[in-house]
């Protein structure tokens, strides 16, 4: 989904069209650049440095949930119904954005309202389907079936989606761009997401949470990972944390609630992994029986990490649903997300690293014994460190880590390692506190390439990647101190420093990665090679002793969910599995976007 164009901008719209459009432009304009840094578009906590604000990842969350409460998502049974639909819409509150867009071949309006007073009004006013065998359920996802037969109305206030671009014209237009940075600045903004994308990611995020707040009153759905850390490209899956209360507030408020009642609730025998997968199940059925346009239900409990996978057709979404018991994730995209707003370069060179690593066939589709796009992203935020564009994290003290378990528990794990808690609340100070390096102004393309020197040369033999200020960063301190095993490749989990968050590579990768490294460094040594010339000239096969490796596809235990889906797109929806799963084993150039 590319940037919106407004309608509006016709010469012929009248004054007080263009009056409402002006203010539409405004919001377009004032919302345009998601969660970029380092102007972020939302209101909400912050703190104050040299009179400048600095928002948190939180207050953007937060931002972002707001909207999507106050935001429906309607299928047009009709082209052009548009203006029909706005008018009628108008009537029940105002409406600060309408944007048009087509999702699975069907004409969608995202609308948003100002208070969400005015989506309750609406869904009080809206009908169900009869004589269509549809159980009554209540959301946001509606259908507007026009009657209309008259002329449109003039001039709608509301944007459209422009046609979604794919690698093919995007390589068009870059070949027609001479300087690599520019080049790299525009495949990143040409594939990053866009305000819609983030809209509708916090618009299904919030239709999870609704769907389960009539029995657990205080649920949060956050999305995390890549919609959320700044990192994340058009088409990239959803990934969210449903918890029943939000487990970001550590001061739990009552609100003015009376602490002599208190409600009567069942209480869990259950370790947090069992616990977790039977609340995901309950969610399974509520998606699959209760909410529309959610299809293609699945349950995966095998996982490390248990989850809920499932298609919203409207906004075109795979979806996956994991459990706060694993919140970790959230934070690791709260402290990717806050390193990533130190400085403009770091998100287009994240970008067209993995880019690249694609094209070389470092990274995968699937998972596997290569590297992921998240490891790939530590790496381009190592190398950054080594030439002080970003900060060593600083809030690991190493003889406390390696401390004996005479420490407190609220203070650190089992294994020596500080909570989650207290790793955000010490290290995003650090962070927010930091000042860039404004003496290092080279260009993107200059830093492209100094990536690959870097690594061409690493160590990977006897050298930690880590993100934390170590002083010793060989592999012979960590396995002395007891904290893992020998690894071939070591890259240490920002946020668990006794894990390795490369276990799954195997030696010959690393010294893949390395010489491909270096070919691309003699590449872009040549004053005649550009962006492309380096994708085509990296371009490879898997070797064929990892694709013997690949990982089986997760199973899931509710197979054959064909609620509200009808048997052709059961069949599309097949097919594209099984596409998947034989991609792997391609020996062709034709290389999956690794979202």
């Amino acid at each position: 989904m590319l940037p919106l164009i407004p309608m509006y901008r016709s010469l012929s719209f009248s004054r007080s069209f263009m009056l409402t459009g002006w203010h539409y432009a405004f919001s377009i304009q004032h919302y345009s650049s998601s969660i970029r840094p380092p102007t972020p578009p939302y209101s909400g906590p912050s703190t104050k440095k040299s009179g400048a604000i600095i928002q948190t990842f939180d207050a953007m969350i937060d931002f972002r949930r707001q909207q999507a409460r106050r935001t429906v998502v309607i299928h047009l049974g009709r082209s052009h119904s548009e203006s029909e639909l706005y008018k009628l819409c108008s009537r029940v509150g105002q409406i600060t954005n309408m944007t048009l867009y087509t999702a699975n071949k069907k004409e969608c309006a995202l609308l948003e309202f100002s208070t969400e007073q005015s989506v309750k009004n609406l869904l009080e006013i809206t009908s169900h389907f009869i004589n269509e065998n549809r159980l009554p359920c209540a959301s946001r996802n509606l259908y507007f079936a026009s009657q209309y037969t008259g002329a449109r109305l003039k001039y709608p206030p509301v944007g459209r989606e422009v046609q979604q671009l794919d690698d093919t014209f995007i390589d068009k237009a870059l070949n027609d761009i001479r300087n690599v940075s520019d080049q790299i600045r525009y495949f990143w903004q040409k594939t990053k997401l866009t305000e819609l994308d983030t809209r509708l990611r916090f618009f299904v995020a919030s239709l999870v949470e609704e769907g389960l707040r009539s029995i657990f009153v205080d649920t949060v759905c956050l999305p995390f990972g890549s919609s959320v850390n700044t990192f994340g490209k058009t088409r990239c899956d959803l990934d969210m944390l449903l918890s029943f209360e939000d487990f970001r507030d550590k001061n739990i408020k009552y609100d003015g609630k009376m602490q002599q009642l208190r409600f009567l609730t069942k209480r869990s025998y259950l370790n947090d992994r069992f616990q977790a997968q039977a609340y995901l199940k309950i969610l399974a059925d509520t998606l699959k029986h209760f909410m529309a346009e959610c299809t293609n239900v699945q349950i995966i409990l095998p996982a490390r990490v248990p989850i809920v996978r499932f298609q919203h057709r409207l906004s075109d979404l795979q979806c996956d649903v994991s459990m706060s018991e694993f919140k970790s994730s959230y934070y690791m995209s709260k402290l990717l997300w806050s390193l990533s707003s130190i400085d403009s370069r770091v998100a287009p060179l994240v970008f067209v690293i993995r880019r690249w690593a694609r094209e070389a066939s470092i990274t995968q589709s699937t998972p596997g014994p290569w590297f992921s796009n998240f490891q790939m992203t530590l790496l381009v935020l190592f190398y950054l460190q080594s030439i002080e564009i970003l900060p060593k994290l600083n809030y690991i003290n190493e003889q406390f880590a390696t401390a004996s378990s005479s420490s407190s528990p609220d203070v650190t794990s089992a294994n020596g390692d500080l909570s989650d808690n207290l790793i955000l609340m010490n290290e995003l100070e650090n962070i927010r506190r930091f000042h860039p390096n404004k003496s290092n102004n080279d260009s993107l393309a200059i830093l492209f390439k100094g990536f690959f020197s870097f690594y061409e040369n690493f160590d990977f033999q006897s050298s930690v990647i880590t993100l934390l200020e170590r002083q010793n960063t060989s592999k012979s301190s960590l396995i002395q101190a007891g904290k893992d095993k020998e690894w071939p490749i070591y890259l240490e989990n920002p946020l668990v420093p006794s894990m390795n968050a490369s276990k799954n590579l195997v030696e010959s990768e690393g010294e893949r990665f390395r010489q491909t490294c270096s070919k691309a460094s003699q590449i872009l040594s040549q004053s005649s090679k550009n962006l492309l010339s380096l994708f085509e000239e990296c371009r490879q096969s898997l070797p064929d002793d990892l694709v013997a490796r690949a990982y089986p596809a997760p199973i899931s235990i509710m197979p054959n969910l064909e609620t509200d889906i009808d048997q052709e797109e059961l069949s599309t929806i097949r097919d594209m599995q099984q596409e998947q799963v034989e991609q792997i084993f391609d020996h062709t150039d034709h290389h999956v976007i690794n979202s």
